[in-house]
């Protein structure tokens, strides 16, 4: 079973209905609790849902002739969650009240309610209609009834904590391993440069396992991330593991649960008793002075390295045209769309979702990154959502169409600093390819 996607909930959690006794909803029966329902399946003799109840479903949620999420492309084809109070008159949760095991239903509500209530926004966007209505279908499956789903989560935390102990068992029992007052367990630590003290910047590469093998975080094989010694927010056990560190040293310690996340867990993460094993090195120890001071040093050149990327971008881009033998003239905005293949499909308008796929190279012909070999990517036209020169370049474009373009920086990723490949200021190629178009009005 898979848990409803988090962005699902947002969408579907605030059906908010308008109030009227009369249906608006042509075919739709409103409910005592407000939910606006359509029933084509009604098997009176089955369980209903109750608060806490956790709740197996199938689910589509579409408008028009755009199908926004199913559970069919769930491993299962389901998703569980745990009924709560509804959060306004005839949201999800009321029309889940209404059903029984083995109805089958359609709730419609306003795409009004997704943008004011959910999504914040002050009204429909300009591409959206207002009064817009959406649907979600759903099959309840089955039931897992509250006091079910407190004993399981009891026995599951029970077993959980007895694994933790077992593991732990193993290496407190070692007499090679070190033990804190604490518990903390180092394993071993090498180094001989200076420890730090609270309130230092360490900069330091780090990962962490379960003491299943499996990996949590792994933050080893790039560059050094900035911790202050001290701080606890990944744990009092690691903030403890840092005093023992010392300068250009690393260190592998055991990081039992209690000194963790602790019976609770990081949700989706670390489960609840899970002890941690932390394999560290660091590079270089700094004041809290000397940091901030290095750090306005990096800043600043930065700074003057962007300047003068922005400024000899003219000449970058006339001389990567001449290389490349590129016949076009620029746009108004200096982006050059060079037609490769003519799509026959449709063409997009703002507000329509669009799938595509791209190549992402730099101005020195270095790959970064590629679609192709995953899905296409989609994204909502005409809103924003994506890099200026790709929605100027789309505009040009049919379902079927390739291209490519050379977009300048103020038409790509502006001032923004992607990686080391793609710094702020930067020239960037794109292989466009216009797979589908949903039209939505």
């Amino acid at each position: 079973m898979k848990r409803l996607p988090l962005y699902l909930l947002m969408i579907v959690g605030c059906m908010i209905l308008v109030s009227c006794e009369k249906s608006v909803f042509k075919g739709f029966d409103k409910t005592k609790n407000g939910a606006y329902m359509k029933f084509h399946s009604v098997n009176k003799d089955g369980d209903m849902p109750q608060m806490g109840d956790v709740v197996i479903i199938n689910l589509k949620q579409w408008m028009g002739d755009t199908l926004f999420y199913s559970s069919e492309f769930e491993e299962d084809g389901v998703v569980d969650f745990e009924l709560t109070e509804p959060d306004f008159v005839g949201d999800m949760m009321a029309g889940l009240f209404n059903m029984h095991v083995g109805d089958s239903v359609t709730v419609a509500y306003l795409i009004d309610s997704m943008c004011i209530k959910t999504l914040g926004m002050d009204a429909v966007p300009d591409y959206l209609i207002p009064g817009t209505p959406l649907y979600l279908d759903m099959k309840l499956v089955s039931i897992i009834k509250a006091e079910e789903v407190a004993a399981q989560r009891k026995i599951e935390l029970e077993r959980l904590k007895q694994q933790d102990e077992d593991h732990l068992a193993i290496y407190y029992s070692d007499e090679k391993n070190k033990i804190t007052e604490d518990g903390l367990i180092i394993l071993s630590v090498k180094g001989k440069g200076r420890g730090a003290n609270d309130g230092d910047i360490l900069m330091i590469n780090f990962n962490l396992l379960s003491l299943d093998g499996d990996t949590l975080l792994d933050l080893y094989h790039r560059e050094p991330v900035a911790i202050q010694c001290g701080d606890d927010y990944l744990g009092t056990g690691f903030a403890e593991a840092l005093h023992y560190l010392p300068e250009g040293g690393e260190g592998h310690f055991v990081i039992p649960s209690s000194l963790a996340y602790d019976s609770v867990g990081l949700e989706y993460i670390i489960l609840p008793y899970t002890s941690l094993l932390l394999n560290v090195n660091s590079s270089r120890y700094y004041t809290l002075q000397e940091y901030e001071d290095y750090q306005r040093e990096l800043a600043e050149a930065e700074e003057a390295e962007n300047l003068q990327r922005l400024k000899d971008e003219p000449a970058r881009i006339a001389k990567f045209v001449r290389e490349h033998n590129v016949k076009v003239e620029p746009s108004e905005t200096g982006v050059y769309y060079l037609e490769i293949a003519k799509g026959t499909g449709d063409v997009a308008d703002n507000g329509d979702i669009v799938s595509i796929h791209y190549n992402l190279y730099n101005i020195d012909d270095k790959l970064i990154e590629t679609s192709y070999g995953d899905a296409p990517m989609r994204f909502v036209y005409g809103v924003g959502e994506m890099v200026p020169g790709i929605e100027e370049a789309l505009g040009n474009m049919r379902v079927g169409g390739k291209a490519t373009i050379i977009v300048p920086s103020p038409m790509g990723f502006g001032d923004v600093a992607i990686d080391k490949e793609l710094p702020a200021n930067s020239t960037v190629i794109f292989d466009l390819e216009l797979i589908d178009v949903q039209k939505i009005r």
